[in-house]
């Protein structure tokens, strides 16, 4: 009896080793490893969401979308060869691979290839088509939202919660499942019924799953604020998991060879994963059987199309949360008849208190989608003594295209308010409202507490205002990078000619960041008497500035057809 106790006690340790070490690699050792990557290999600061031009320039010299489609086709591969024969490791590396770019959300960068971000591009044959492609998993997100919309009923924000609890039950499962295996082969029993077997049939891939899923919920959480690629990893999670599942299947009908009528009588008392209502059962083994006519699959051909289906019908399923970004709807083309009524009411939700996070522009547009008539209550509202309406009010007019408020924003730059004047400068500057160049000019002769100079330099640029130069000069002295580089963006917009003298001079500044902000805008410019300046940086000691600056040497030869070479 003691000795049985020691030998148990000493199976759950090295059970609870293996999975605390197996834990501890898939969550800390990708911070370790996103730093000696950003450290050792050098990527575009930048993603194709906001700056593709540059980003596909990258592709191209390295090839990386080639290596990208075929990371993808040798997964597959391995996938079908695992389905295929009885060798279910390759199926299984194969889903471990498709899970890789969950690891990406690790990466302490903003930026897409950054880091662990290098693992996206296994996602290529899908980001190729559209960014919001890899949404297409969202579906597995609903449990998530559920909790929040629950735990939210008592105001309670329960997203670390649910990550941690996740995380930390699927490791205790996946434990559990090793030390109960464990138990199975130091006995006579051919089939692991005891502790959690008898609950699940799989408990290890369950556990895995289940803390994979908490760990695909706390990648982003990592600089959340700082990401510009803005995905969760769901479709990797959705591809990996169900290959999990299909190997599962597999390794069932390989029981049920070697073990015979044993293994079957079990597997018709233990759920497949976690026990459910037996309702909840028949709607999810509905398309199964729908696809196969019977309850299961029995051969591994049946599991591989079993599982393709449950993933298509998922994926389509992910397309109603996919944000195609449809461009923005013009006001014009759904204007509704006038009706004061209709106008009266939307001006008292307006005017409603409430927290600026919970206000939404839908109101002010649909005032707008009455047409001319609606101005003046817009008008109206710009003056209103909540500085949010006002704010929001403002953003309406330059949204809608409603140049008639011209003046109204004018009249805004006086507002005690920083972001409502900011929002008004900002407005000024779409219509390039000319008539507004002297105050704004007021602006850099007086500054005003909340309102940065770049905001009105950046205005006066779209105006045109050349008298504004002495400014973005003086600009170019400020210590800060993205201020001289905002300097310098705002001479070329202004005068390519007089912008250029001052960008080549910011080659050799000693901030590899300005030097980086001179070269791209170079190669936006593509002027051709930049080659020699260009030239001096392509022993530049940061990568992106060497790499860039050959870029657009090689653009201009072409541009002005020469040898690239």
């Amino acid at each position: 009896m003691k000795s049985h106790m020691i030998r148990n006690t000493g199976l759950f340790l090295l059970a609870a080793i293996f999975g605390a070490g197996l834990m501890f690699a898939f969550t800390e050792l990708p911070r370790l490893a996103d730093t000696w990557v950003q450290s050792h290999v050098s990527t575009p600061q930048t993603d194709p969401a906001w700056d593709g031009a540059r980003i596909e320039l990258f592709y191209e010299a390295y090839a990386v979308r080639l290596i990208g489609y075929t990371c993808l086709g040798l997964i597959v591969l391995c996938i079908v060869i695992g389905f295929t024969t009885r060798k279910t490791g390759w199926a299984a590396a194969g889903g471990i691979a498709l899970f890789l770019p969950v690891f990406a959300t690790f990466a302490h960068s903003m930026f897409f290839l950054a880091g662990l971000g290098l693992f996206n591009i296994i996602l290529f044959p899908f980001l190729d088509i559209s960014l919001a492609l890899a949404d297409l998993g969202k579906i597995v997100l609903v449990p998530y939202w559920i909790l929040l919309w629950f735990f939210g009923l008592f105001h309670w924000h329960a997203r670390a919660f649910i990550t941690y609890v996740c995380m930390i039950s699927g490791a205790l499962i996946f434990v559990l499942g090793v030390f109960a295996w464990m138990r199975t082969r130091y006995s006579t029993e051919k089939v692991a019924r005891n502790w959690i077997y008898r609950y699940s049939r799989h408990p290890q891939y369950l556990g895995w799953i289940i803390w994979s899923y908490g760990l695909m919920l706390y990648g982003p959480t990592i600089n959340e604020m700082k990401k510009s690629w803005g995905w969760n990893g769901t479709l990797p999670w959705l591809l990996s998991t169900m290959v999990i599942i299909g190997i599962c299947l597999i390794e069932e009908m390989r029981m049920k060879e070697k073990v015979g009528d044993s293994y079957e009588s079990y597997r018709k008392q233990t759920p497949f994963m976690f026990p459910m209502p037996k309702f909840i059962r028949v709607i999810l083994k509905a398309p199964a059987r729908l696809i196969l006519r019977k309850d299961r699959p029995e051969k591994r051909s049946e599991a591989g199309f079993v599982i393709l289906g449950y993933t298509v019908l998922l994926i389509g399923l992910s397309l109603f949360w996919v944000d195609w970004a449809p461009e923005k709807r013009s006001m014009t083309a759904e204007i509704r008849p006038y009706s004061a009524e209709c106008m009266d009411s939307l001006v008292t939700e307006i005017r409603k208190p409430q927290p600026r996070r919970s206000r939404t522009s839908e109101p002010f547009n649909e005032l707008l989608c009455m047409g001319k008539e609606a101005y003046p209550a817009l008008f109206e509202l710009m003056q209103d003594n909540d500085p949010v309406v006002r704010e929001f009010a403002l953003q309406a007019a330059c949204d809608g295209r409603v140049r008639e408020a011209v003046p109204a924003m004018i009249q805004s730059l006086n507002d005690s308010v920083p972001r409502v004047v900011i929002t008004a400068i900002r407005g000024l500057a779409e219509f390039r409202a000319k008539e507004a160049e002297a105050p704004l000019l007021d602006f850099l002769e007086h500054p005003r507490d909340g309102i940065r100079q770049h905001h009105v330099l950046n205005a006066l640029v779209q105006m045109k205002c050349t008298c504004i130069k002495p400014w973005l000069e003086k600009q170019l002295e400020d210590s800060l990078w993205f201020n001289h580089t905002g300097a310098l963006r705002s001479m070329t917009e202004l005068d390519m000619e007089y912008a250029k003298p001052f960008i080549y001079a910011s080659l050799n500044h000693s901030d590899p960041l300005v030097r980086r902000g001179a070269v791209n805008l170079l190669l936006e410019t593509l002027p051709e008497d930049a080659v020699p300046h260009l030239e001096t940086v392509l022993k530049d000691d940061d990568w992106e500035v060497r790499f860039y600056a050959g870029q657009a040497i090689r653009l201009i030869r072409e541009k002005a057809g020469k040898d690239p070479g």
